[in-house]
């Protein structure tokens, strides 16, 4: 299970800062503090990748149970 919370910390961290490069480059035409725009929106959306990486490979490595 290390792995699987190592590889969503990965995924997150990624996510973070391409979307808050993205979204500080796209605000730096309408705001000029856009960082402080970028940043927010990175950290939401390396929570969420964090979280939705985490839940789907927990789902696809969890052992299946069969009812008998």
């Amino acid at each position: 299970m290390r792995h699987l919370l190592f590889a969503s910390f990965a995924v997150g961290v990624v996510a973070a800062l391409v979307v808050g490069i993205a979204v500080t480059e796209l605000a730096s035409r309408w705001i000029f503090f856009s960082l402080f725009v970028g940043i927010p929106a990175g950290v939401v959306a390396g929570v969420l990748a964090v979280a939705v990486t985490y839940a789907v490979l927990t789902r696809w490595v969890a052992p299946v149970r069969s009812s008998e």
